[in-house]
């Protein structure tokens, strides 16, 4: 990842665009969520004047100094007591969703629950820690020329002893129980609800808190606010070195830049992708690191400056409100692609909007990409070359709690871009006409959701979280059009094969439930997107529709289509309506894919009784059967032109590969030839 942030920080200085840089040790606080709040405790003269809710929107520009051990001035506690009893945490979660029922009687009550102190050993052993942090000589020197922080620090002071805190957080929270106000927030500060024989020490829950003081909320600086966030960033990043530095031995970083090596870990950034990523892990126990006697941080040789260089880079590109959609979308859950030109432009584009259907657009992607070319190879300014000489693509997943890293990248040209969007756009058109609506194109990422589906054969999609294909293939698949799909074939071909038969189930005169036309439109949209996909893969293996349209693959699965058509219609006539649950052609699909040749006898068997049917009953005239007698004589005539093509076209194989399969569904479903249709309306202007 420092290879595709380099370039991304030397395209951002070049264009000159300002972006916030960030102390190493100031970071984000975690993300604030409906079951995880983030309290705000207010600070004034040894007394805690105020605790109140950070909103979810101000947490995410809140940070905090310190490590993993503790941080200031927010950190992670815990409620004040533990509840273990059933029947008290179900009054509880009552007095949430009812905070009318607290009176007083309620609140003494209350207070008999308040046995169990839940601030142990480990809890307190943590907020000393984190109140050490406001110590460092880093902090204290940014503290000693910014007098806001300074101010706080003093007001926190008061609270150096955890219990003198515990105190008056409890004082606090009854006393907004008795005002009936923010009772949710004081109940969760009061009580944890931990697990019946767990250990106290061990289950004790965390409650994230941020100080303040009220006389900085007075002087319109509160802590808990961007401005002071930014200023006490300022303060840090300009602090005093530690003592001993400049005796320190000066290298060379993997830039040519020389510097001075620090024992701290790679910094690391909150996307709004999210998740958070630091910009280079390698853990001291892999035996790769003991290997060249350099460690976790130090294993990369990267100055503090070049550090800071990186790291705004990528909050810059991967932030919320400016990016998303422009720089970064999300791919998956734990999956963030990012792309930027070599050059950035005056005008804001989107680099992003050829991978990813937006839900609120109904834009093709044919559209979308000449669009974005258009954009793309607009000069920078006029009289000027275009201002993209190249595109970074780089996609980052997070592995787990403490690992992320790239699992894709691509550096192309708008001359590549232009092709890999052209042989896409013409590999998803590679498709004959169907009688259904389908899906006008395909965008790369939608791709791997139909290599990932499978289907029973009642017609209900596996909802198993077995996903073969990374969400990303899509994009693979875009930008290397000579990259193999025999694998993705096989794939795909395994779910046309079950899915082929349902779209063909006779039509019911009598009214379908609700459920049942939900899940044929699921079953219509699942096959419209896999006819797009094969049309890609088989327009990657060089077969288009005008030759494999008059191959035998094709033409077996019109026959096919063609038998279940007159045994539907055969139904229609002479069975008052009454149809089987599976017509001729679509109780055989699955065996022709396996046997064709085997299976083309049995065929003929079973088509020959509406076959030798129709032949009789097209030359009915009366007006009641007349439109019948039609619709009898051109199936007629088309099962007996596909039959012919078909006996002319090769030898029928004992076997079906993958490729020839793809056909066979592709013909089973489209509508039939100009051939046949020019028939049909002959037979409507006879009749």
């Amino acid at each position: 990842m420092i290879n595709e942030l380099y370039e991304l920080a030397r395209v951002l200085d070049d264009a000159q665009v300002k972006r916030q840089s960030w102390h190493p040790k100031y970071k984000p606080i975690p993300n604030i969520r409906q079951n995880a709040p983030c309290v705000r405790i207010t600070v004034s003269g040894g007394k805690i004047a105020d605790i109140s809710s950070v909103s979810a929107e101000l947490g995410k520009s809140i940070r905090k100094y310190g490590d993993n051990q503790g941080t200031y001035p927010c950190m992670n506690l815990a409620p004040l007591y533990r509840i273990t009893d059933e029947s008290v945490k179900r009054e509880l979660a009552d007095l949430k969703k009812h905070p009318e029922k607290i009176d007083t009687a309620c609140i003494c009550k209350m207070k008999t629950w308040c046995t169990q102190n839940n601030w142990g050993d480990k809890v307190q052993k943590k907020f000393r820690t984190s109140m050490e942090r406001a110590h460092e000589a880093e902090f204290q020197s940014a503290a000693a020329r910014y007098r806001p922080l300074r101010c706080l620090l003093e007001e926190t002071e008061y609270f150096a002893d955890p219990t003198l805190l515990h105190n008056e957080l409890e004082r606090k929270a009854w006393e907004l129980l008795r005002s009936v106000k923010d009772t949710a927030l004081a109940l969760t500060l009061l009580f944890y609800l931990g697990k019946a024989g767990a250990d106290a020490e061990s289950d004790y829950g965390s409650l994230s808190v941020a100080f303040d003081a009220l006389k900085l909320i007075d002087d319109n600086i509160a802590a808990v606010s961007n401005r002071f966030v930014l200023e006490v960033n300022e303060h840090l990043l300009h602090a005093n070195p530690p003592s001993g530095a400049e005796k320190q031995k000066r290298e060379i970083d993997a830039f040519g830049i020389c510097f001075q090596p620090v024992d701290e870990p790679m910094p690391s950034v909150k996307l709004a992708g999210g998740f958070e990523v630091t910009l280079r892990t390698m853990f001291k126990g892999q035996p790769c690191q003991s290997r060249y006697g350099r460690f976790e941080g130090e294993s990369y040789p990267v100055s503090s400056e070049m550090r800071q260089r990186l790291q705004s880079a990528l909050a810059w590109i991967g932030s919320e409100k400016e990016q998303e959609n422009r720089t970064w979308i999300n791919t998956d859950k734990n999956e963030i692609l990012f792309a930027y030109p070599s050059s950035w432009p005056e005008v804001p584009i989107s680099y992003t909007r050829i991978f990813k259907r937006m839900p609120d657009m109904s834009v093709t992607f044919s559209a979308q990409a000449e669009q974005f070319l258009r954009e793309l190879l607009r000069p920078k300014k006029d009289g000027t070359d275009t201002h993209a000489e190249w595109i970074r693509i780089f996609i980052l997943r997070k592995i787990d709690k403490a690992r992320t890293k790239i699992v894709y990248t691509k550096q192309t040209d708008p001359a590549e871009l232009e092709r890999c969007c052209e042989a896409w756009s013409r590999g998803c058109g590679n498709l004959p006409a169907f009688p259904f609506d389908k899906p006008e194109d395909l965008y790369p990422l939608e791709a791997a959701g139909i290599l990932n589906g499978f289907w029973r054969r009642d017609g209900d999609a596996v909802t198993d979280k077995y996903r073969p294909y990374s969400q990303y293939h899509g994009i693979e698949l875009l930008m290397d059009p000579k990259l193999p799909v025999t694998a993705d074939l096989l794939r795909l071909t395994e779910s046309a094969m079950v899915i082929g038969p349902l779209l063909r189930k006779p039509k019911c005169s009598k009214e379908k439930k609700k459920e049942d036309i939900q899940k044929e439109k699921k079953i219509q949209e699942a096959a419209g997107k896999q006819l797009l996909l094969l049309g890609l893969f088989l327009d990657r293996m060089r077969i288009r529709k005008e030759d494999y349209m008059e191959n035998l693959p094709y033409l077996y699965g019109q026959l096919l289509k063609a038998a279940d058509e007159l045994h539907e219609l055969y139904c229609d006539v002479v069975r008052d309506g009454q149809k089987p649950q599976e017509l001729v052609g679509s109780s055989m699909f699955r065996s022709v894919s396996e046997s064709p040749l085997r299976m083309l006898p049995v065929l003929s068997q079973r088509i020959m009784p509406y076959y030798a049917w129709a032949k009789v009953y097209r030359r009915k005239s009366d007006n009641e059967n007349k439109k019948h007698a039609a619709r009898a004589g051109w199936l007629y005539r088309v099962c007996e032109q596909i039959t012919t093509r078909l006996w002319n076209s090769q030898t029928v194989p004992s076997r079906f590969n993958d490729e020839e399969k793809a056909q066979l569904f592709i013909g089973y479903l489209a509508s039939f030839s100009e051939k046949e249709m020019k028939l049909e309306e002959e037979s409507n202007h006879e009749s």
